[in-house]
């Protein structure tokens, strides 16, 4: 589960000169009993927040945004014009943004190491947020007192923060009055070949049954030919790759476009195209690109792999796959649950005494460390053509743990599922979810559980939108869709969100001011 990097940079940017960034100073070690935090520290560090007061009157509650797997400026639209905007307006709240220990700025130690990110976890994390609502004092909202002691908070996150914040609200119920936890991934899996289901169930059916027909013909070659190293040079030399490397590493590369469906959004200035890209080069009856070097070799590899060479459909689909993945450049995500395939080769050593300080090197402590997500094709049951190679195996797919931390042992992701995995629920805390999202099988939605009623108390929504509402043309909500929101330039273009979307960010917003009207009650006692 690489970081996902939900909203193009630019939008980011353009948003940050809105809200000005301040510092809170919070412990290090929230936990001086738990051995696995050994040695403790009694040190503090700043954990970086903005907040917009825009919408705020006195009496008004906290919507504290988190920030999850990212650097929190990645967050600025959803405060700026996302579901939270639209809840501060109708409550007459405050929207904070609160950045996750180790990402953005917010690390305790100014060069990190294997054995000082320790103190990353997801427990550690939960305190923080927390601690911070119990203490906050807003730089110019000093006359009011907006700590969860004498005001609501209600926590909203997406991905891994979509997890976080309804664990927070599990255990801190004092601090945290209610959650929306959108897409949250509630269930630390180990092996977790499910993420390309949902794109093999709801990507365009001609362009999924290409995918894995390449991917198969590749396995064929590669693993049924196991020993004729020369074949091997030659597939991976129609795809331009002389002299050859790894055949893992090879087809990692090769599923590299995959990761571009998890970036869709029904919102065009927010989602990314790549996906739908990648279908219509894949599916054109022509070759779209012009011959390297090695695509000659094509008719005499599909023969070897025991396919038709005659087909020009599938010679057309391998010259444009080809010339696809030599023309892009995998999708990177600068944050979250959010979160992908991520790099599994590292050239650095289990020796090494520091690690780069940034998002992908926390998330990956994370899931080597509690979280897992690796995931491998050797997995996907014999009755499923997979889309990814079977030679991505286990091992490799969570190879970085070792070579990157010097972790060997698995993830303990009983520190995750301990609050409730797939059966998370809790008053009011919203669940989410995207049908076609490839997260959507770590969350309490997944495939095959058994259904839940919706209950304003404890909402438990699935959102679908026909791929005609979507301007790629593809079926199904993605990853928590219900955050976003449009500009102001996008409203006065005629741009719309999909009646599906407005429908739930109103119910969103309805559920919210339920149970804000549970406080004021409370508070009337």
């Amino acid at each position: 589960m690489r970081p996902v990097l939900l909203l193009p940079l630019a939008a980011c940017l353009s948003q940050a000169l809105e809200y000005k960034a301040y510092n809170f100073s919070a412990p290090i070690d929230h936990f001086h009993n738990e051995t696995r935090y050994e040695p403790h520290s009694n040190g503090s560090f700043n954990l970086r927040y903005w907040f917009d007061d825009s919408h705020y009157q006195p009496g008004g509650p906290v919507f504290v945004i988190a920030a999850g797997e990212t650097d929190g400026e990645d967050r600025f639209p959803f405060l700026s014009q996302g579901i939270v905007t639209q809840l501060a307006e109708a409550y007459h709240g405050l929207g904070v943004i609160l950045e996750h220990r180790y990402y953005g700025t917010s690390y305790p130690f100014e060069v990190v190491t294997p054995e000082n990110l320790r103190f990353l976890s997801t427990e550690q994390s939960l305190a923080d947020y927390a601690y911070f609502a119990s203490n906050v004092v807003f730089p110019g909202l000093e006359d009011h007192d907006l700590t969860a002691s004498a005001t609501p908070w209600i926590a909203y996150g997406g991905s891994y923060a979509g997890a976080q914040v309804a664990f927070m609200r599990k255990v801190y119920p004092e601090v945290f009055w209610g959650a929306v936890s959108s897409s949250g991934v509630t269930a630390a899996i180990i092996d977790y070949w499910n993420y390309f289901e949902p794109i093999r169930n709801y990507g365009p059916a001609d362009c999924i049954d290409t995918i894995q027909t390449i991917t198969d013909l590749v396995d064929r070659i590669l693993i049924d030919h196991p020993d004729n190293h020369t074949l091997h040079a030659q597939l991976q030399a129609a795809y331009g790759v002389s002299p050859p490397i790894n055949n893992t590493d090879f087809v990692s590369i090769l599923s590299n476009p995959l990761g571009s469906f998890q970036s869709r959004n029904w919102d065009p200035a927010v989602g990314s195209y790549g996906f739908r890209a990648y279908c219509d080069n894949l599916t054109s009856p022509y070759p779209l690109y012009r011959p390297n070097n090695g695509t000659g070799l094509l008719p005499s590899l599909v023969e070897a792999s025991g396919y038709d060479a005659s087909n020009r459909t599938l010679l057309a689909a391998l010259r444009n796959n080809i010339g696809f993945i030599n023309g892009s450049t995998p999708e990177t995500e600068s944050s979250g649950s959010s979160s992908r395939r991520r790099s599994t080769k590292s050239k650095r050593s289990s020796t090494a005494t520091t690690v780069p300080k940034y998002s992908g090197t926390s998330w990956n402590y994370q899931v080597c460390t509690e979280w897992g997500y690796f995931m491998p094709g050797s997995t996907v049951p014999s009755s499923i053509r997979p889309l990814i190679s079977r030679l991505i195996d286990m091992e490799y797919s969570s190879s970085f743990c070792s070579s990157d931390f010097g972790i060997d042992t698995p993830p303990d992701v009983q520190q995750v599922n301990k609050h409730g995995g797939f059966n998370f629920s809790y008053p009011r805390v919203a669940i989410i979810g995207g049908t076609a999202d490839p997260w959507r099988d770590a969350t309490p939605h997944a495939e095959g559980l058994p259904g839940r009623k919706s209950t304003r108390e404890e909402p438990f929504i699935l959102v679908d939108v026909d791929a005609d509402d979507v301007w790629d043309g593809i079926r199904g909500a993605v990853h928590h869709w219900d955050q976003n929101g449009l500009s102001v330039e996008e409203v006065e273009q005629g741009v719309r969100p999909p009646a599906v979307i407005q429908s739930l960010q109103r119910e969103i917003v309805d559920f919210v001011g339920g149970w804000l009207e549970g406080w004021e009650a409370k508070e009337d006692l």
